[in-house]
């Protein structure tokens, strides 16, 4: 036998050895965090060492590897990706853990109201908000009646109920709802509260007199949206008679005014024209006047 063939069973002596080492090694059995399962891929060769008690025996040899998987319902969060290395020790990141996905957000109004146009006699054009919600509107949320999810839509007099329902498109999980329409006839806003007329004097060289008063009060069935005014209270006035004008409109466009009165006298010792007093005394009216 030649030098080549002792170098040769050296060699291979060397790697039989080894083998025989790693045969002996084994890693410890993985156990997954709570609510996830190990996916494992294991060398072909090493899958299973024999039954044992009438099932098959699986060992994790050097060369396995493990990583977590989370099933539905659940994502994974950090990471958790093991490989058994030749000395039999898990090497690589264990800080994933499986966390359930939380219910799609939505939130619903409790009810709707929407009244008649002043140009509409049997049915008024709805447009809804969308509901908020953390999915998106055309692909997971779905709406029954399939019409209401448009952006306007005819309504006649009366109630409609509306369900929706958001579904988070990994997890399956979904959240419901539900809402009422009402169609209501259409009013003008309510004065509640519209002031009497103001009365002022102006005191000594004043040109003008600072007026105030209580604000009015309107109420409505769908709510007023805007109220407008001609002026607001500590506006200086100068003597005479000012109209004071309210004006509030709802969301169907109804409007409804309060006017009132901010009547400017003047001193009678106020001016003094060749010794002798002008006196500038403007008639008191008390109304108020509701539109």
């Amino acid at each position: 036998m030649g030098p080549w063939s002792a170098a040769g069973d050296a060699s291979t002596q060397r790697v039989l050895n080894e083998s025989l080492k790693l045969a002996d090694v084994v890693c410890a059995p993985l156990f997954p965090p709570r609510h996830g399962y190990l996916e494992c891929s294991r060398p072909i060769d090493e899958i299973a060492d024999g039954p044992s008690r009438g099932s098959l025996k699986i060992t994790n040899r050097p060369g396995s590897q493990c990583i977590l998987k989370c099933p539905t319902g659940y994502r994974l969060e950090g990471k958790f990706s093991k490989i058994c290395g030749t000395t039999g020790e898990w090497i690589g990141d264990e800080n994933g853990t499986c966390i359930r996905y939380p219910q799609p957000k939505l939130i619903c109004p409790t009810s709707v109201n929407v009244e008649l146009h002043p140009s509409d006699t049997e049915n008024t054009t709805v447009r809804l908000r969308h509901p908020e919600t953390d999915v998106s509107w055309e692909r997971d949320v779905v709406v029954e009646p399939a019409w209401a999810k448009k952006d306007a839509f005819q309504l006649p007099l009366g109630s409609q109920n509306v369900s929706y329902s958001a579904r988070h498109p990994v997890s399956k999980l979904h959240t419901d709802c539900t809402f009422t329409i009402n169609v209501l006839p259409g009013s003008p806003p309510r004065v509640d509260f519209c002031p009497d007329t103001q009365v002022y004097t102006i005191e000594g060289r004043h040109q003008s007199v600072k007026a105030t008063w209580e604000e009015p009060v309107f109420s409505d069935n769908v709510g007023v949206v805007t109220i407008t005014k001609s002026n607001s209270p500590g506006t200086d006035f100068g003597a005479g008679s000012h109209l004071i004008t309210y004006e509030a409109h709802d969301d169907a466009e109804w409007k409804s005014r309060c006017v009132f009165k901010i009547v400017v006298n003047v001193n009678p010792q106020q001016q003094q024209t060749g010794g002798q007093s002008t006196h500038l005394q403007l008639p008191i009216l008390y109304n108020r006047f509701y539109f």
